[in-house]
């Protein structure tokens, strides 16, 4: 059986930087996406003529260009006129949805991506929680077994190809190729199983919505407390690796192996595509053009979801928390723990979460003096104990803002970021 090909491109310098670069390097980027996609068939294998073409290119949070958080101008618009010169699609359309409760609009621009899409020869670029959803019923899940709504324009594409951003991910390891699709997901269905059973949720949606071509950005890629870590230390900075290929599987087994993982060891969605007969996650069956990726290769911190003795401030009671909670609860918290300045403003912080947790008695809940978290829908039988946070799993003190707050100021704060839910007709309508 013949190998599939993934390709693997690295630049000892690249110029400039995400946010503030010039033609040079955006030529050097293009060489690279050029020889990157040329390995594996060219984009004229990918894109016909008149052809209907949508890049997602990820826009998690609205944040600068060297946050290392959203996908690289640089690889944006370089990968635009890429397509401009050697195809001639009937139009180019860069989409994503940002994360849970953020507004992708803003995140395309404040991140760069929209000026650098356009400038590069983009027709339009498109928020996915702005488009149309259509009913989709996943064949054989494994997990997403009512169905989901998906975006309509992406449903009648005839060219999806997706350019996720190297990050090492908390709940799920990686955030690759695979892991787009969480943002393919209106906010209603993205957060039905982030738990540990996301990694069969990527499976099951790789089913509909599978990329025909898959490139990494790693030029400047992200380690630690991904996918929109806080922490300066876990910015990598010029890595300037370009990773593609069409088995999005395979593409994210490399990746992860340059992050100095085993894929199928260590990535459980990696080994369930195979199993699935979705993709090559087998590293001795992929053949490498470039690299070499021994050379390159790089052990990326890992990022945790663990909330024990974290700050003074923090107490915690945990029963049977899940990994949703877990990790909602440390993304918020991670962004308070990595400005020491924003915890002055409390002096006692109290997380209950988890099915069968004990308690004490008393518990400090003086807001805006202190304040005692109920996260997550196993615990609502301590709900009268503080600050109920409902959901399964609880977006919890993500972009929960609290410091300051009175208790109904943090609900209300929390009610924003929650899930929207679909009619049948396919347009998002709010939750009442």
């Amino acid at each position: 059986m013949a190998k599939v090909k993934v390709s693997v491109m690295h630049r000892d310098h690249i110029p400039g930087t995400p946010g503030s670069y010039g033609e040079e390097s955006v030529r050097v980027v293009y060489g690279m996406l050029k020889e990157a996609i040329d390995a594996v068939g060219g984009l004229k294998s990918v894109i016909k003529n008149g052809d209907k073409v949508l890049v997602r290119a990820n826009a998690c949070w609205a944040v600068k260009p060297d946050s290392g958080i959203a996908a690289d101008p640089r690889v944006v618009e370089a990968f635009m006129r890429l397509i401009r010169d050697e195809t001639r699609p009937k139009e180019i359309i860069v989409a994503d949805r940002s994360s849970i409760g953020a507004d992708t609009a803003e995140s395309f621009e404040v991140s760069g991506i929209k000026a650098a899409a356009l400038r590069g020869g983009a027709d339009r670029v498109l928020p996915l929680e702005q488009d149309q959803r259509v009913k989709v019923q996943i064949p054989d899940p494994m997990v997403l077994f009512r169905p989901v709504y998906l975006p309509k324009t992406m449903l009648e594409a005839d060219v999806l190809i997706y350019l996720p951003k190297m990050k090492v991910h908390k709940l799920t390891l990686i955030s690759l190729a695979l892991k787009m699709n969480q943002g393919s997901l209106d906010w209603y269905d993205a957060i039905r199983n982030h738990r540990a059973d996301m990694h069969q949720k990527m499976v099951d949606m790789l089913k509909v919505l599978r990329p025909h071509l898959s490139i990494i950005d790693a030029l400047w890629p992200m380690q630690g407390q991904g996918p929109g870590s806080p922490y300066p230390e876990d910015l990598i900075k010029d890595f300037n690796v370009i990773v593609a290929g069409k088995d999005p599987v395979a593409v994210d087994t490399v990746g992860a192996t340059l992050m100095g993982f085993e894929a199928k060891h260590d990535v459980p969605m990696l080994r369930a595509a195979e199993m699935k007969g979705l993709g090559v996650a087998t590293l001795e069956d992929i053949e490498i053009y470039g690299g070499p990726i021994e050379k390159l290769k790089r052990p990326f911190r890992r990022g945790n979801i663990h909330l024990i003795g974290l700050h003074p401030k923090m107490e915690v009671y945990m029963g049977g928390a899940c990994d949703g909670c877990l990790h909602f609860t440390r993304t918020g918290m991670d962004v308070y723990l990595a400005n020491p300045k924003l915890m002055e403003e409390v002096e006692k912080i109290t997380f209950i979460l988890g099915r069968d947790v004990e308690i004490p008695e008393k518990l400090d809940h003086n807001p805006p003096r202190s304040y005692v978290f109920v996260v997550g829908d196993c615990s609502e039988r301590h709900k009268d104990r503080g600050i109920f946070l409902p959901g399964c799993a609880s977006t919890s003190m993500h972009r929960t803002f609290f410091p300051g707050k009175s208790a109904d100021e943090v609900l209300e704060n929390y009610r924003k970021v929650q899930p929207k839910k679909v009619n049948i007709e396919g347009y998002i309508y709010p939750e009442d």
